[in-house]
């Protein structure tokens, strides 16, 4: 019976580890349907690298299960350092849209931008509240004048989406529709922003009203 009891026990300490998986939030953009003028804006554009907390800065993925507490996953890594899978994204996005001229990542590619669009994640995390599973992303975007470094437009994201299957690859799917809803939303911001700027006028104030598949705790505009 030990020499039994010792076999299993070598057996269960022999097996491998699960393997590791890695994901990437990801999604098609579209272009806009509608905007306020059909030409792109004369300006340029700088995309810089988006900031992170130092808590979701990590390879591991994020999730939660109490306000209180973090917890990462050993096995359920992203495949790209999130700032730059976020900013990726948003390069995607704005190019897609064009918006303007000319988006650049580096302020040595060619003529001086005239805006810098940045941006800092403030949550990328699964949250797992009882019998109900969300993904979660909160973000603050900025866009700035560089000529007189004035802060432009400014908006802050809390969204939390439904997860109905507790598996990785829907919670990702979930977190990236959160992700592309928020750069549709910066991206009609921005629409109205310059198009302020270009004519000189007060921006009108953007609509903040959220989609109700998803959950808002906080969106606020300046």
């Amino acid at each position: 019976m030990c020499v039994c009891c010792a076999a299993a026990l070598l057996l269960m300490q022999c097996k491998p580890p699960p393997a590791r998986q890695y994901f990437m939030l990801n999604y098609t953009p579209v272009p806009m349907q509608q905007r306020i003028t059909e030409t792109p804006y004369p300006y340029i554009i700088r995309l810089r690298e988006f900031s992170i907390e130092e808590a979701y800065g990590r390879p591991q993925i994020v999730y939660r299960q109490n306000p209180f507490e973090l917890r990462y996953y050993n096995f359920r890594l992203w495949a790209v350092k999130p700032t730059r899978m976020v900013t990726d994204l948003m390069f995607k996005h704005l190019n897609t849209a064009n918006l303007t001229n000319s988006v650049v990542r580096r302020f040595d590619e060619g003529r001086r931008p005239d805006f810098e669009l940045s941006g800092m994640i403030e949550a990328l995390e699964e949250y797992d509240s009882d019998d109900l599973l969300f993904a979660h992303i909160a973000m603050r975007v900025n866009l700035t004048r560089i000529s007189d470094g004035a802060n432009v437009y400014s908006r802050h994201f809390d969204l939390r989406k439904r997860v109905y299957r507790r598996e990785p690859e829907f919670v990702i799917r979930e977190k990236s529709l959160i992700m592309e809803y928020i750069f549709n939303q910066v991206i009609h911001d921005l629409d109205s922003r310059l198009a302020a700027e270009l004519n000189g006028t007060q921006a009108p104030k953007v609509n903040t009203e959220v989609d109700p598949a998803f959950i808002s705790d906080t969106d606020q505009t300046e």
